[in-house]
């Protein structure tokens, strides 16, 4: 009888052994789930992140383009716009007499100018200024005492920049 009881100790001790094991089976599996959903946790937040800054930088390129394709359509008729300009401070700069009809004309041309200014419009200094080629165009080139060489003498048509984009380079005379 006491080697039985021996055999129910023993027994007991196997079977506690076998739960305690399984136990650890049960926890060890428990971090492994644990980790595993640790783990997809932290790759929904990375893929939401990238998701989000994805997001962002489409919101940023559309709102690029948009800003862009409304200077394009200002750029096309602003160059429409520029010849008229053009005539109408020609016809000034020949008037004959100041009078009314003149102040009147030269009134117009500050309000167009005013008007294309703020729609980002500048006119490209040039007379007595160095010649640069980003800027200005060369029609002719003549030897001068009074000039330094590479100095614009006289402009023929005024150049513009939009929004500092030159649409309309200058044509000049320069200096050899």
């Amino acid at each position: 009888m006491a080697k039985e009881k021996d055999n129910v100790v023993n027994d007991d001790e196997i079977i506690n052994e076998e739960v305690l094991n399984s136990d650890n089976i049960d926890e060890e599996e428990g971090e492994d789930v644990l980790k595993e959903d640790l783990d997809e946790t932290e790759q929904l937040k990375n893929s939401l992140a990238i998701l989000q800054a994805d997001f962002m930088n489409f919101k940023n390129r559309i709102e690029k383009e948009k800003s862009q394709s409304i200077a394009l359509a200002n750029e096309g008729l602003i160059l429409k716009l520029l010849p008229i300009l053009d005539d109408l401070e020609r016809g000034y700069e020949h008037k004959q007499e100041s009078n009314e009809f003149t102040e009147g004309i030269k009134i117009i041309i500050d309000n167009f100018k005013e008007v294309l200014s703020r729609e980002g419009l500048e006119e490209i200094k040039s007379n007595n200024m160095p010649f640069d080629h980003n800027l200005h165009q060369a029609i002719l080139m003549e030897p001068s005492d009074e000039y330094d060489s590479g100095t614009i003498m006289e402009t023929f048509q005024k150049g513009y920049k939009l929004n500092n984009k030159v649409i309309r380079p200058s044509m000049v005379k320069v200096s050899e």
